[in-house]
């Protein structure tokens, strides 16, 4: 890289805290609106499972790009790893012909691998950074999740797939923590509950299906109304009567000091944070 850029790498929440007003900055400037310092900071410092990963490169007094990752654990019956969830990634708008979305992101890596604990970054890139996160940064991008509307009528459908790719070994997020429990359904603004291995958002007129515990079943929502679940579907499956596809939601996910590739039960309640 031909320019002297200045790159800080942030392990600690009391001292990401610091830099606050520069990420918000560079927020507006990346997504064209503002950065809920609530919502930051329920995400990066509220955080129970520990201290956030973020490289920051800086051009002078300026921040122009960051990469960061916030821990999120995935457990299965048998094992668990750390997880991070990868998140606000940005690079200045003149400042992307430098690599930097590519070096930030290896420097967080090289951080995790430094661990020697197996582990997974993951995430839901959209359309235009998922060649970005493939051919950069060797992640392995499914294409085959989409968020479906199902109502009374198609739950047994439903039940029924999930039992299929809800196997013993499939990591997931691990409600049944209390402290994760408490902070996982109470993002600003948008509170949640979760009840019996149940864990429902309510909308207007929709809820969404955010975690599927151990002990949760499907049959024991309130089917007088319509809810929306991530699944595993072909765009050729032939779906029953009353299951509608809403809309593509890719997953994505990088190992680290692991052999074999991980069976990884994709939920709401993994994303769905900024």
């Amino acid at each position: 890289m031909s320019h002297n850029f200045k790159i800080i790498d942030v392990m600690h929440k009391d001292e990401l805290i610091n830099y606050y007003d520069a990420i918000a900055e560079l927020f507006l400037e990346s997504f064209d609106k503002n950065l809920s310092k609530e919502l930051w900071q329920w995400a990066y410092l509220d955080n129970p499972f520990g201290e956030p990963l973020v490289s920051m490169a800086f051009d002078g007094k300026k921040l122009i790009g960051h990469y960061a990752v916030v821990p999120m654990n995935l457990e299965s019956e048998n094992e668990s790893v750390l997880g991070f969830l990868s998140m606000t990634t940005m690079v200045g708008i003149n400042y992307r012909k430098h690599g930097l979305f590519q070096k930030l992101a290896e420097r967080v890596y090289n951080l995790i691998n430094a661990f020697n604990q197996p582990a997974i970054v993951f995430g839901f890139p959209n359309e235009s950074s998922t060649p970005g996160f493939i051919k950069r940064l060797q992640w392995i991008v499914s294409d085959k999740y989409r968020v479906i509307q199902i109502s009374k009528s198609s739950v047994y459908f439903v039940a029924e797939k999930i039992t299929r790719i809800k196997t013993v070994d499939s990591l997931t997020l691990n409600m049944e923590k209390t402290n994760i429990k408490y902070w996982r359904t109470n993002k600003p603004n948008q509170q949640w509950n979760y009840i019996n291995g149940l864990g429902v958002k309510p909308l207007d007129g929709i809820a969404d299906i955010m975690h599927l515990g151990e002990r949760g079943n499907l049959h024991n929502l309130a089917l007088e109304q319509s809810y929306n679940i991530i699944l595993p579907i072909q765009e050729n499956d032939i779906l029953p009567e009353g299951v509608i596809t809403a809309f593509p939601y890719r997953f994505g996910y990088r190992t680290f000091n692991m052999s074999t590739a991980p069976k990884i039960f994709v939920q709401m309640s993994m994303s769905d944070i900024f």
